[in-house]
């Protein structure tokens, strides 16, 4: 049977305003057998969303060739590669785009009316999906009222609901505990199993090999390296004899084998790595701001109920908790974003509730940095740009130094005068955090802030916001990484017990 996906010498160019290209991919070399499932790993800004956009026919291939169920991708007219999508693809990523005017059931039923894959009684189709799923108990509800986690698995089904021959699925879990991960890839599984497609997963997640057939690693936008879960990783060399080290190795010298050939360091190899985040926690500080019995309710379904805490400059704070259990609310009532239903939010000494929506906005400049889920930015500037609008906003002056400063300590400096359309997904949740204390706040509030970091620049994050702390900054993380969490002054448990 010929392969789902095969794509020789890929190459991948994007046009920088003033700067000329950036090359995503680089000869990149992939096939995917029919129902085989496959784990993508790579660095940020490695070229792995690159990949998933070309493979969508969402970007058009700069050199080689790539076919896609049976399409050829180089110059595919745009009515070609919507009928691929439409037929062939299911795609599920962070976003769980649904209509929320719909419920459950007829966003996953609206999934096989738009396709060209004809489905009878797509209601039907779609309920059948959920039982068989086993998410019956969903099916009525409005996409406002799920967690995230359960708005993830109603991704998953309307990816597949219109019987695709490949599911392409871009980091799925990364906004989830490890519970609601592991629940997403069991969905995962069962669902291409079900309608027999094709399943690649892009993941930082090492936990996510467990449901894979096999593993590749992306690095500077060539596959590096390929194994099977259990076994031995094997370098990948391509026709051209390129391959690529796993380590920083500047210069090798080869010595012959009889089995092969082995490369030995000529110069002395330099370990590096970001400052650890295993340290004492700092003595917390002043009160800056107080949630008082805050409770909070959507649809009938209680988010928040009478919880009490906290913030403390100088200190860092941690919301834990599993996906849907109010984390996320947490920080926007926090932000003056949302209003409790009943309870109190005082930040530096003023009730949020007694200020309107011009004058929250206003409060927000003087005194919070905030950076959610999506980050907000300002697609055409680029890194450094968007730090410096940052400063304006707030009335700050220019403050070169310490954008340098955040710049080099996100391990930005490569990509700081690209256009932030431009960059990686992992680059640009980067710089939203260094957006959010480059206006030096007194209270810092980050969603998820590593959810697509792979963990060499999650230690940057660590080590940036530690630093933010302790210089007298109040820095609230909602998060499930255990990398943050074990850095954390205090933490706070949400309670909602949903997933």
């Amino acid at each position: 049977m010929s392969p789902v996906i095969r794509a020789d010498d890929l190459f991948c160019l994007h046009r920088v305003p003033g700067n000329g290209f950036v090359a995503a991919l680089r000869g990149l070399t992939l096939e995917l057998a029919p129902g085989e499932r496959l784990l993508v790993h790579g660095p940020n800004g490695s070229g792995k969303t690159t990949l998933l956009r070309v493979l969508a026919g969402e970007v058009s291939p700069s050199a080689g060739t790539v076919t896609v169920g049976g399409v050829d991708l180089v110059g595919a007219p745009q009515a070609e590669t919507a009928r691929l999508r439409s037929r062939v693809l299911g795609l599920v990523d962070q976003q769980k785009t649904l209509i929320p005017e719909l419920s459950v059931v007829d966003n996953i039923a609206l999934q096989s009316r738009v396709g060209t894959r004809k489905v009878d009684k797509p209601r039907d189709t779609a309920l059948k999906l959920l039982a068989t799923l086993g998410l019956t108990d969903l099916a009525h509800r409005s996409p406002g009222s799920l967690s995230g986690g359960e708005a993830q698995r109603v991704a998953v089904c309307a990816a597949v609901a219109h019987s695709p021959t490949l599911v392409l699925a871009d980091e799925p879990t990364g906004e989830l505990d490890r519970t609601s991960a592991d629940a997403i890839y069991d969905l995962l599984v069962a669902a291409t199993a079900a309608v027999g497609a094709s399943l690649l997963v892009v993941s930082h997640d090492v936990r996510a090999a467990r449901i894979a057939d096999r593993v590749v690693r992306i690095r500077d936008g060539r596959l590096s390296e390929e194994w099977r879960p259990g076994q031995p990783e094997d370098l990948v060399v391509d026709d051209r004899g390129w391959v690529r080290l796993p380590l920083a190795l500047h210069r090798v010298r080869p010595e012959p084998r009889p089995d092969g050939l082995l490369l030995r360091p000529s110069t002395p190899v330099e370990q590096t790595r970001p400052e650890s985040v295993s340290v004492a926690p700092h003595p917390p500080g002043d009160a800056v701001a107080a949630l008082s019995e805050v409770a909070l309710a959507r649809d009938g379904r209680a988010i928040l109920t009478g919880l009490s805490f906290e913030v403390r400059a100088s200190a860092w704070t941690i919301l834990k908790g599993r996906s849907g259990s109010g984390k996320t609310t947490l920080l926007r009532l926090l932000a003056g974003l949302e209003r409790p239903d009943s309870g109190r939010v005082v930040v530096q000494g003023t009730d949020l509730s007694t200020l309107n929506r011009t004058e929250l906005a206003r409060f927000r400049r003087t005194w919070l940095g905030v950076a959610g889920q999506r980050a907000a930015l300002v697609e055409t500037l680029d890194a450094v740009a968007n730090l410096h609008v940052a400063r304006e906003a707030r009335g700050l002056p220019e403050n070169p130094e310490l954008i340098g400063q955040l710049i080099a300590r996100l391990g930005l400096t490569g990509v700081r005068h690209r256009p932030v359309e431009t960059l990686s997904g992992g680059e640009r949740q980067r710089v939203a955090v260094a957006r959010a204390l480059a206006a030096e706040p007194s209270i810092a509030v980050f969603d998820e802030p590593t959810s697509q970091q792979d963990e060499a620049h999650a230690e940057l994050v660590a080590a940036t916001l530690r630093a933010a702390a302790r210089a007298g900054a109040a820095i609230v993380v909602a998060t499930h990484d255990p990398l943050l969490l074990q850095a954390a002054t205090s933490s706070v448990a949400s309670a909602r017990p949903t997933s």
